[in-house]
């Protein structure tokens, strides 16, 4: 099957098309949403990506038409994980029409941004990979999120620690000097201390860190059965590697905010003792069957965005979810009419995670799942391992 047949049969359940759809689309003003962006600031290696596949995907929406016969533009600033330059870019956005903002930089960002935008009036939906637990309920009636909610991934990551050793007694994390990084390592340390771990340690490091000598020697010192952590590509890529050569040989479980296969591939030197695995929101490693993740394959290879992963996954999720609520917007959608129709979403994913894309008035995040994943060093491949692992917003656990 040809590319466009792909694509646009994996659309169509979910874009209003037609004969006349790109003829209206030329008459009508655009539905215009904004999106923030790290794109060349210290998290941009972790967070463009997600980007990179949700313009994909509205690109080939509005090739095929757009929604209710109007184009959807978006409206891009580059925030470079930066507070000042995030609220700066919202109150620019809405000087510009749009109906909402999507996205989001680096956690440190999105406690201001969504202050700020309830402010403005104005929607904001936090992408992949990392949210915060402002999109958990009790609702905050302008925060709504669909990325990795650092929490919740926190719980998941603790589970899935004490299932990969089940009579492990310790612990470490190693998080960003970021309130969302620390909440999430602090997460996965209580929910595997609630499952029989008794030692846990917390290892922090800046941001902008990138040698990890030191903080591979307190992992050997502390010799921990399993090593998690909540940092970035660019860092995942330059600590692994040092503990993989270091005489820690436990388990290292890596939560994917955003660092893709090949980061994880890459970094594991041959011949390594370490078991290390990875867990994630959305599908990755090739792994999975759907409409939707069919699309999203076909489309990256016509684009030449490399191999997909979660972060791309992520991407074009979000451009399901926005395809469904402005469906819902005949006229032009203001920002109160997104509002509204946001929590009206309820969809299947067509195969990119093991959930429904579902948000509501009582819960502007939903149920989301985390699957596991095993490195194969010898074939330099993530395998799964285990099915997806639901967790509801509440942080209730369940299969």
């Amino acid at each position: 099957m040809q590319l466009k047949h792909v694509i646009a049969a994996a659309l169509a359940s979910l874009a209003t098309l037609g004969a006349a759809g790109t003829a209206l689309a030329a008459d009508i003003a655009p539905y215009k949403l904004g999106y923030l962006v790290d794109a060349s600031g210290p998290q941009a290696t972790t967070i463009k990506p997600t980007y990179d596949a949700f313009q994909l995907y509205v690109d080939q929406l509005n090739r095929a038409g757009g929604i209710n016969g109007r184009q959807v533009q978006i409206i891009t600033r580059d925030t470079q994980s930066d507070t000042q330059r995030s609220l700066t870019a919202l109150e620019e956005l809405k000087d510009e029409g749009v109906s909402g903002v999507l996205g989001l930089g680096a956690s440190n960002t999105h406690a201001a941004v969504f202050a700020s935008a309830q402010k403005l009036g104005l929607p904001v939906l936090a992408a992949n990979p990392i949210n915060i637990p402002l999109v958990l309920p009790p609702v905050k009636p302008f925060a709504f999120g669909l990325g990795q909610e650092l929490s919740l991934a926190g719980i998941v990551g603790g589970h899935f620690a004490h299932q990969l050793r089940p009579q492990g007694k310790s612990i470490a994390c190693v998080a960003f000097e970021v309130p969302g990084s620390i909440l999430s390592c602090n997460k996965i340390l209580a929910q595997a201390k609630s499952e029989g771990y008794q030692q846990t340690q917390l290892l922090t490091v800046p941001i902008a860190q990138r040698d990890f000598r030191a903080v591979a020697d307190k992992l050997v010192a502390l010799n921990p059965d399993v090593v998690t952590d909540c940092i970035g590509r660019e860092h995942l890529a330059a600590l692994l590697p040092v503990l993989a050569r270091s005489p820690y040989h436990g388990v290292f479980l890596s939560m994917d905010t955003g660092i893709g296969d090949n980061t994880v591939l890459n970094a594991l030197p041959a011949g390594s003792k370490l078991e290390v695995y990875s867990f994630t929101r959305f599908v990755t490693a090739g792994d999975g069957t759907g409409p939707q993740l069919d699309a999203l394959r076909a489309a990256l290879r016509s684009a030449h965005l490399g191999d997909d992963d979660a972060s791309h996954a992520g991407g074009w999720a979000l451009g399901l979810v926005v395809t469904a609520a402005l469906q819902q917007c005949a006229a032009a959608c203001a920002p109160d009419a997104l509002r509204a129709a946001l929590e009206k979403v309820d969809i299947d994913s067509g195969g990119l995670t093991g959930t429904r894309l579902t948000l509501s008035a009582t819960d502007h995040y939903g149920p989301s799942a985390y699957r596991l994943y095993r490195v194969d060093a010898d074939k330099h491949k993530l395998v799964p391992t285990g099915d997806w692992q639901r967790i509801a917003s509440d942080g209730q656990l369940s299969h």
